[in-house]
């Protein structure tokens, strides 16, 4: 063997394994976070005389967080309104406070999260929220006491998680490709993780359900259509 391919070789075996890993959306699939941006982002914009309907939510407001909600509405509305910021913050504040009081968890993913976990499956949270409001939440929905991981990525994109998000992820692990099932509730999304390499289960909510997510491996109503044994064999890479 060669200099050069026994320094390969050493490099190679440093590489931690290539552990599969299920990743869901923790604001929107462990519970019914855009539902709640909806009330909040429909509340705050109200006071500008613009009526945040389902379909102009549908087509402005499946955004990360409410700032870039709200900033395309303004943007759609054809006003020159400069209080976006301000808004913004009312509405974030307003998300937060569902987050810490009235956040709930969605009942089919334990049984899937366990399933996973029962099969050697990490099973990983990810937030487009900062640490702390994200990890505040995780408690609150006794996901850290399932033994599922963070990602908090602090990400006001307008897209997310988008295809260099699910990237950065795999980076992190230092592993150049994994294999990666991802929980997504929107095309955007499920567009992202498809790009990465993930295979996608679909869990549309009431303002995504319209929306096309060619590429999924299943589009589910919710995760209790399946067994979670069923769902795991069907998604898993090995």
């Amino acid at each position: 063997m060669s200099k050069t391919e026994t320094v390969a070789t050493a490099e190679a075996a440093k590489k931690k394994p290539a552990r599969e890993v299920l990743f869901f959306e923790l604001e929107t699939i462990a519970t019914n976070g855009r539902e709640a941006m909806f009330e909040a982002v429909k509340k705050a914009m109200k006071s500008k005389d613009i009526d945040v309907t389902p379909a102009l939510f549908a087509k402005c407001g499946i955004t990360s967080r409410p700032g870039a909600a709200i900033q395309a509405m303004i943007d759609d509305s054809g006003r020159n309104l400069s209080t976006g910021d301000q808004l913004a913050t009312q509405a974030e504040t307003a998300v937060k406070k569902f987050f810490a009081d009235d956040a709930a968890l969605n009942a089919d993913l334990p049984a899937l999260i366990k399933e996973a976990q029962s099969r050697d499956i990490e099973v990983v949270a990810i937030s487009a929220w900062p640490k702390d409001v994200a990890s505040a939440l995780m408690t609150k929905l006794g996901l850290d006491a399932l033994g599922v991981q963070l990602e908090a990525l602090n990400s006001t994109d307008a897209i997310f998680p988008r295809a260099d998000h699910w990237l950065r992820l795999l980076k992190q692990r230092d592993q150049d490709t994994i294999p990666l099932i991802a929980i997504v509730s929107s095309r955007n999304a499920c567009k992202g993780a498809l790009t990465a390499g993930a295979t996608c289960i679909a869990v549309p909510d009431a303002h995504t359900s319209f929306e096309d997510f060619a590429g999924a491996k299943v589009v589910l109503d919710k995760l209790s259509d399946m067994k979670p044994q069923e769902l795991i064999e069907l998604v898993r890479r090995r």
